[in-house]
């Protein structure tokens, strides 16, 4: 048997090869914090073998049999695509990827691909309805790009190989007509109007045969080349054009961030500069990958377009070509001029970049839900002279019409220090969301909701409670009569858990009570589920409940 490296759960005590051939194992099986065995079997220099991790050699355990090796590895909290290399004396490097997903209780890596996604669709539809009248420009490379983002568009490119690839398999073509010059004695198909058309040009030969084998308004005389009409098969559709045009464009986009990340930083600390440089060797890969792609064979004879898809039949209706803009879409999305603390994210934190997602998917449902006349939203970009643009994300506030408004990380100090006497009675404290309606609005006291995002599952939120417990009863205001009374209409939390709810909410356990609606009316507390992948329409359904739970009746 040939030598292989095979993956094993300490844990679970299951086990996988990783190379070669990898097996198949199903999102979720590598989990950040779990602990794994690297196991090198039947190999003869497994005791000079070496294991790398994103360029870090692990360190190697006793071996259990003769011709065998064995590391420990834990991600720690790290979830995402490493890089693995396996080096054995006097061969060349083994190198594959290994897939860590995010602890069960916070979803899989897809739902971080689907956040990042929908952030930025979020950021360019909101932009698009803000008092900027600027295009966002594509990254040109000189601004290193966040760490979410190169995430984001790595995750991408296995997709588009396996889209390439049956593109490859059953390629679009066209009929294109062509002329061939063919001797005389090939042209045995030849019309009548090209043997015409060929005297013209070219050197005219006598037939010496007798008796003549050509018709009588010859007279004996034939071109010597023929000009003959031909339909051939063409990949020079508009549709490959653009397609290999994006697909140059991106490898160019890729190549000029790794040269940006390879000599950025000097000095400072070793383990950034350290990842810069991991980051720029995966740019440079994943821009070789890419550029082999633009020389797949239904590319390669295409000619020159723009680098931009133009939705044709062909991409409407071929279900390959459909999948290839579809990922266009997210490339470009990916390679955007956008930028914001919230995208310098690793995958571990996906926690955080969950709580701007739920905010920005609650700004564009308030855009829905009370039209763009009340929408303001020149706080939440700021713009630079190169065609790039910042989502600012630290206390902002967006008015979304009908007197209501949307904080994001809003900061409450002790309320006898604040402005307007709304504040916390013990520390400062900053929940993740609070939609709140001015007084004006209701010709009385106004509403808030607060609603602390939690990016877990299952028995975890059973843990969260104690926070929009502290938010409901902290955040208090500085009454006529000079006593401290609650300012929290409701509190929910955000959380893409999806319930199982019994009949009474009595009978419903923990997490599902929180979710049941006669328990969120009746107490205005317990939870709302906000899911990566939800349509627009829900986002906005389950705002409308928030209010209508708080408001004690319909929205």
């Amino acid at each position: 048997m040939a030598d292989a490296l095979f993956m094993r759960s300490e844990a679970t005590g299951a086990a996988w090869r990783v190379w070669p051939e990898p097996d198949a194992v199903a999102p979720g099986t590598v989990q950040e914090t779990g602990s794994y065995l690297f196991e090198l079997r039947d190999c003869a220099q497994a005791g000079e073998a070496d294991l790398l991790i994103d360029e870090v050699a692990l360190e190697a355990l006793r071996s259990p049999t003769p011709g065998s090796a064995r590391w420990r590895w834990s991600p720690g909290f790290h979830a995402g695509v490493v890089d693995a290399e396996l080096r054995l004396p006097n061969q060349a490097p083994r190198r594959f990827d290994i897939v860590t997903d995010p602890d069960r209780r916070k979803l899989t890596r897809d739902d971080f691909d689907t956040m990042v996604r929908e952030v930025l669709d979020d950021t360019f539809a909101l932009f698009a309805l803000s008092s900027f009248r600027k295009a966002i420009a594509k990254g040109t490379g000189n601004r290193p790009p966040a760490i979410a983002r190169l995430e984001f568009l790595r995750s991408r490119i296995g997709e588009l190989e396996d889209i390439v690839a049956a593109i490859e398999r059953n390629p679009r073509r066209m009929l294109k007509a062509g002329e061939a010059v063919l001797p005389y004695h090939r042209a045995s198909h030849a019309t009548g109007p090209e043997i015409l058309r060929s005297f013209r040009s070219g050197r005219v030969v006598r037939e010496t045969a007798t008796p003549s084998r050509l018709p009588v308004p010859l007279q004996g005389f034939l071109p010597e080349r023929i000009r003959v009409r031909q339909r051939q098969n063409s990949f020079d559709l508009p549709e490959h054009r653009q397609m290999a045009a994006c697909l140059r464009s991106w490898a160019a986009w890729l190549t000029a961030v790794a040269e940006t990340l390879a000599s950025g930083r000097q000095g400072g600390d070793a383990g950034l500069r350290r990842g810069e440089a991991l980051w720029a060797e995966r740019c440079r890969r994943l821009a070789r990958r890419v550029g082999r792609l633009a020389t797949a064979a239904p590319f390669a004879e295409a000619g020159d377009a723009p680098p931009r898809l133009t939705l044709s039949s062909v991409f409407r209706h071929d279900p390959a070509y459909r999948r290839f803009y579809r990922v266009a879409q997210d490339m470009n999305l990916g390679i955007a001029a956008v930028f914001g603390d919230f995208l310098n994210l690793p995958l571990a934190r996906t926690f955080e970049l969950y709580e701007l997602w739920c905010f920005l998917r609650l700004v564009r449902a308030g855009a829905e839900e009370f039209g763009p006349e009340g929408l303001d939203i020149r706080d939440l970009f700021i713009g630079d002279s190169a065609g790039g643009v910042t989502l600012a994300t630290g206390a902002v506030t967006v008015p979304v019409g009908g007197g209501w408004k949307l904080c994001f990380q809003k900061q409450y100090r002790e309320f006898w220090v604040e402005p307007d006497g709304q504040g916390s009675y013990s520390r400062t404290m900053t929940p993740d969301v609070v939609v709140a309606q001015e007084a004006a609005a209701l010709g009385g006291d106004g509403r808030v909701i607060v609603l602390d995002a939690k990016y877990r599952i299952d028995e975890g939120l059973n843990d969260a409670l104690s926070s929009i417990h502290t938010y409901r009863d902290a955040l208090v205001r500085e009454a006529a009569s000079g006593a401290a009374e609650g300012i929290v209409t409701a509190a929910y939390l955000l959380t893409p858990h999806l319930p199982v709810l019994k009949p009474g909410y009595q009978e419903t356990p923990l997490p599902g009570r929180l979710f049941h609606p006669d328990y969120r009316a009746g107490f205005r507390f317990g939870a709302v589920t906000l899911r990566p992948g939800m349509t627009a329409a829900e986002i906005t359904a389950a705002l409308c409940l928030v209010v209508a739970d708080a408001k004690g009746g319909s929205p």
